[in-house]
């Protein structure tokens, strides 16, 4: 190539390399330009939902742009994973949800409407973990002790779940693949009854949330064998972690996060990976978290997806070898 050509083509080379250099940081200075939709994936006035509206007016106050609630509950969170794949990977529709739109669902469904890599993690917002509930006059007075009567008498237990295939349910799955112990899950139709039910002595234990949890522990109305988190939990400073009692697979926790479609330009994920950080560590955020038994867990994007990935794959293990199934 005569020298005059080469340098023409260096010289258009560099330029392209400088738009592409400019372009992304410029994604991110421009947007947002218009509203956001903030889909939900659970009816208004749960803990996402509230987490989502706290986050989202605080992202429309930093970012000068409405963050627009939509709540599209329903099909275990299904419905608005679908909803998310399909919407255009530009930034203007986000997906507030827990894990078990990419953990689980795409597990339990041949068929969701949606697979694990048309999405992409955002942001973290925190991670709550389960306490192992047993009724108070249960003649349990540790994991141990269940673990050793379920194991002697097959299916003698039963175990109280908020519906087939919620993370009360996986979790006492996954308690019975680690030991070998046997019960009978009993599905109700969301945390309270299967709290109800094991006040009223009638299920033998259960998984449920630290913060529906802890209030019933305190007042002795139930006793708190173990949490499922990595520490133990400041509003159950007495209960162990399951870590703590020879279990360190049983760990568990209900994950709230940002997502996006895959394809979201990386610069306006970072941008809104570094806003919602920065509100989640705010006294507002982080008292609301804690209030709902969560704590607060910034990640990078790549943390979040790295995590999502393990999570998946974690559960994949007890859902798969068990057939669990929801369709």
């Amino acid at each position: 190539m005569p020298a005059r050509r080469r340098l023409v083509a260096s010289l258009f080379g560099a330029a392209a390399l400088l738009a592409a250099g400019l372009a992304a940081p410029a994604a991110a200075q421009e947007y947002p330009q218009r509203p956001v939709r903030v889909l939900v994936s659970f009816p208004a006035g749960g803990t996402t939902d509230i987490l989502a509206r706290l986050v989202s007016e605080q992202l429309a106050r930093r970012l000068g742009q409405p963050f627009v609630v939509e709540n599209r509950p329903g099909a275990g969170t299904v419905i608005a994973g679908a909803a998310l794949a399909r919407a255009p990977a530009d930034g203007y529709t986000l997906l507030v949800t827990t894990g078990t739109t990419t953990s689980f669902m795409p597990l339990l469904h041949s068929n969701p409407g949606y697979t694990p890599e048309q999405i992409t993690g955002v942001a973290m917002l925190g991670c709550s973990p389960l306490a192992l509930d047993v009724p108070a006059n249960s003649p349990f007075r540790s994991v141990r002790e269940l673990v050793e009567f379920g194991k002697a008498n097959p299916n003698r237990l039963n175990a109280a779940t908020q519906g087939a295939g919620a993370i009360s349910h996986l979790s006492a799955e996954l308690l019975r693949s680690v030991t070998g112990m046997s019960f009978t899950a009993v599905h109700f139709t969301g945390s309270a009854p299967g709290l109800n039910a094991t006040v009223a002595g009638q299920v033998d234990f259960y998984f449920d949330g630290v913060s529906t949890s802890a209030p019933l522990i305190q007042a002795g109305r139930i006793r708190g064998l173990a949490v499922t988190s990595e520490r133990r939990m400041p509003n159950l400073p007495d209960v162990p972690t399951m870590a703590e009692l020879g279990f360190p697979a049983v760990t568990a926790c209900a994950w709230y996060g940002f997502l996006a479609p895959a394809g979201t330009p990386a610069p306006i994920v970072a941008l809104l990976n570094r806003e919602i950080n920065a509100i989640i560590q705010t006294p507002e955020l982080r008292e609301r978290l804690t209030r709902d038994g969560a704590e607060p867990t910034p990640m990078s994007v790549e943390e979040m997806n790295r995590f999502m990935a393990q999570d998946r794959e974690k559960w994949r293990g007890v859902i798969v070898p068990l057939n669990i199934r929801m369709d």
